[in-house]
């Protein structure tokens, strides 16, 4: 027999003891990431309710109530009808009243006595809206345009603005600051040089501090027309900042501001979608840049978009893209890429980058020494680039998703009735052969 001596300890295990050993592993695993989640330190839930001494408690809530039955509406809507054709795509849901830098503008008109409506000199007739004059009218309330944005168009254009509204309110044209200026924020003093600019706010500060009587002024406009800025503007030629938790601030010893301005509704569902309106909604019609710069060149004179894009010759409106392809050098393959170059035009235009502006159909006369004073050193004396109308047909065309099972049943009808179709072709060619016989 073969001696066992000296031989070594097999180290293999029972499957029980392994098994064993591997539960009690992850028993411990287990333990250790329970008591990890406990040692951690959660985040504090916002309360998002509104204190009791909060101005405009009550409009607050009911804006709020309005807007979830709008919401509610709007899906019952959805069920309801089932297009493929959508007019523009749905911007984003509002956040609610109390977490907005705006309110509706329904509070600032009933709460103020002078209201300063704020127009992007880029297209006045945008901003504008006659349901909104109507109502101030009703009220009983003051006017005052304000012509914000006047550095991104030609002094002629500000100057023609201000000849046709002058007719209905007073009109101060202003160049506002690019920055919310606050006690809280802290800004690099370079920065704050370069982007608190502005001018034309002293002409208008003057004009309100004429009032006899106590007032209070409010701001109005619709989004992204830079209402904000012409608060922090007003209120840093004071030599005062924004504070949080106020709703409004002292200007002089008989005007206070409200520094909550309120939001005009843009364009509904079914009507005309202006230039200032996407450029808002950038985020949402970059998805369709096509649609988007096709509309947009059919307001765009020929040699202008020539001079501006350094085109060469080109069939307008519909070979556009291809020229701004070949001059951009974007191609798909061997083809133009028409949806890299629309979105070079749309970055242009976002970045300031290629400026704009809608023809007012006439010249005026110079502004006056006093306004032209203020806003001297940012008034733009180039050419930009001139659109014949504010509103542009934008048309997208949705894709339904149908269901798998649908499209199975669709399949096999058209495959019956190609086979019925080729039943009745062989038939016929059988009896027309039979008659020649």
């Amino acid at each position: 027999m073969v001696s066992t001596f000296g031989k070594k300890e097999s180290k293999r295990m029972t499957c029980h003891k392994k098994y064993k050993i591997r539960r009690k592993v992850r028993e411990h695993n287990r333990k250790l990431a329970k008591t990890l989640k406990k040692s951690v330190n959660k985040k504090k839930k916002v309360d998002g309710s509104i204190p009791n001494m909060a101005p405009f408690k009550e409009e607050i809530l009911l804006e709020a109530i309005r807007q979830a039955e709008d919401k509610k509406e709007q899906k019952k809507l959805k069920k309801t009808t089932g297009g493929l054709v959508v007019t523009k795509p749905k911007a984003c849901p509002a956040a609610p009243a109390s977490a907005t830098k705006s309110v509706s503008r329904h509070l600032v008109i009933s709460n103020a006595d002078i209201l300063l409506w704020i127009l992007d000199a880029r297209n006045v007739a945008e901003c504008l809206d006659e349901g909104v004059m109507g109502e101030i009218r009703e009220a009983g309330k003051r006017i005052i345009f304000i012509l914000n944005k006047v550095d991104l168009v030609p002094a002629t254009v500000v100057a023609a603005w201000y000849n046709k509204l002058s007719k209905v309110a007073d009109v101060f044209p202003i160049k506002s600051t690019e920055i919310m200026l606050t006690d809280c924020e802290q800004i690099i003093p370079a920065f704050k040089q370069k982007f608190a600019r502005f001018g034309g706010v002293k002409e208008l500060l003057e004009h309100l501090k004429k009032e006899p009587e106590e007032v209070k002024v409010g701001v109005i406009g619709k989004q992204k027309v830079g209402k904000s800025c012409v608060v922090s503007s007003v209120l840093r030629a004071c030599g005062r900042t924004k504070k949080k938790r106020s709703t409004d601030a002292k200007i002089s010893d008989k005007v206070r501001i409200i520094t909550t301005p309120g939001l005009i509704d843009g364009a509904k569902e079914g009507e005309p979608i202006g230039i200032l309106h996407i450029l808002a909604n950038m985020s949402n019609f970059m998805n369709y840049p096509v649609e988007v710069v096709d509309a947009l060149a059919k307001v765009i004179i020929k040699e202008q978009a020539m001079l501006h894009f350094t085109l060469p010759e080109f069939d307008h409106p519909a070979g556009f893209l291809d020229a701004i392809a070949v001059r951009y050098n974007v191609y798909f393959g061997k083809k133009p890429d028409h949806a890299a170059a629309a979105r070079i035009v749309l970055k242009q235009l976002r970045d300031h980058k290629l400026k704009f502006h809608v023809s007012t159909g006439g010249s005026g006369e110079d502004l006056p020494e006093p306004l032209q004073s203020g806003i001297k050193q940012f008034l733009y004396h180039d050419n930009s680039l001139p659109l014949m109308s504010s509103e542009l047909e934008v048309k997208i065309v949705k894709a339904v998703k149908k269901k798998r099972g649908e499209t199975d049943m669709e399949g096999i009808e058209e495959d019956e009735e190609e086979e019925e179709s080729d039943g009745e072709e062989e038939e016929y060619e059988e009896e027309s052969d039979n008659d020649m016989e």
